[in-house]
């Protein structure tokens, strides 16, 4: 929570998003393919990607990184990274003003499930089948790094503020946002630019593959990176408006099994933290990834929150399960959502939103956020 000012809390605000998602490059194909309602699923192309595991997958479309990027400082950059520096740059083109002289006012804190699981396997490969085990290609080194995608995103456009990564499987992006809102609210930053990224690979497939439970097994992988733009209320640029305000983000571990009740216990403590209850929710977000965590995830939303607040768009049976990236995907979504259905409102004044994720792992978090009213 950053500084009072006449009496009422002043938290960090959203003020822009972008995304590359199996929709395509940018925002913009992003509202069209959410709007659309069409799943992204297809075949992966074995010479594209080899032998995989998945029937179907939820790939960015015509994505190779050198010809987005350009080959200026991009050779040997991982898919994970690529993805999260094209993200970066769509987020500039709506707020191209967060980087000045100095760049050292605007942090950057990407979620991640472990870095890039090809990066490593690569590396891996390589010290097998050289003539010595150090005979790696040099290029290939740095993407067995799990901060790889945020420096480097860092370093190519030149955001020098403070710079963090974080792997929490699913709910990386609810711990990024969560960490984006504490170094605004120890003057460490002035924005930061939060967000997920995770990619599609041989290696990811093979891996999800075994470690799967059986539930799991009908889960098509996707990839992708969004990105949102975290401010201070009083330090909006002039050509930005508040999308929402971040009221509150609550994490759990679930150590007896029993990941509903670690949810539970998140939902109460987020609507206790910004003095709100439940009837107040106007739409609440699942991860919408099959497995067997999600029924109960579900199930618990809708009790808690009603069947219409559940409703809204499950952008995961739309690009797949994109691991560290879906909770991200799923405010991109709630934002994209509260500006183009005005009419699906129902009122005039401001509305929750919720965002919930559960980790197969243990990890369970929910962010709670107000969606300003028209014209605010």
């Amino acid at each position: 929570m950053l500084s009072t000012e006449a009496g009422r809390p002043q938290r960090p605000v959203i003020t822009a998003w972008s995304a590359v998602s199996p929709f395509g490059v940018g925002r913009e194909p992003f509202e069209r393919g959410l709007g659309a309602g069409h799943t992204t699923a297809r075949q992966p192309d074995t010479d594209t990607w080899g032998i995989v595991a998945d029937p179907l997958a939820h790939l960015v479309p015509d994505f190779e990184v050198r010809e987005v990027l350009g080959k200026a400082g991009t050779r040997g950059l991982d898919r994970a990274t690529g993805l999260a520096i094209t993200a970066v740059r769509e987020l500039l083109r709506h707020a191209p003003d967060i980087v000045d002289d100095s760049g050292l006012t605007t942090g950057i804190v990407l979620g991640t499930t472990a870095g890039s699981a090809q990066g490593y396997a690569d590396v891996t490969r390589a010290s097998f089948e050289g003539r010595r085990p150090q005979d790696v290609p040099p290029v290939a080194i740095p993407n067995m790094a799990m901060n790889r995608a945020t420096s480097a995103s860092a370093i190519f456009h030149g955001l020098r503020g403070p710079n963090s990564t974080l792997a929490a499987g699913r709910v990386s992006g609810l711990m990024a946002l969560e960490h984006g809102r504490r170094l605004l609210a120890q003057r460490r930053a002035d924005r930061v630019v939060v967000g997920a990224t995770e990619e599609y690979s041989q290696a990811r497939s093979w891996l999800e593959h075994h470690r799967r439970h059986a539930g799991d097994a009908d889960a098509a992988l996707g990839e992708g990176c969004a990105v949102l733009l975290l401010e201070r209320p009083d330090g909006i640029g002039a050509e930005r408006t508040v999308l929402a305000e971040v009221l509150a983000v609550t994490s759990r571990i679930d150590v007896d099994g029993d990941p509903t009740a670690a949810l539970r216990s998140c939902l109460s403590d987020a609507l206790d933290a910004a003095q709100a209850t439940a009837g107040d929710v106007w739409a609440a977000m699942p991860s919408s990834c099959a497995g067997a965590t999600a029924p109960g995830e579900a199930r618990l939303l809708e009790e808690t929150f009603g069947t219409e607040a559940v409703s809204r768009p499950a952008i995961g049976s739309l690009i797949g399960d994109t691991s560290a990236a879906t909770s991200v995907f799923q405010i991109a979504a709630l934002l994209s959502t509260a500006q183009h259905a005005a009419a699906d409102r129902g009122h005039d004044g401001d509305r929750l939103a919720l965002v919930s994720a559960v980790d197969p792992d243990g990890a369970v978090a929910c962010a709670l956020l107000r969606l300003p009213s028209s014209g605010r």
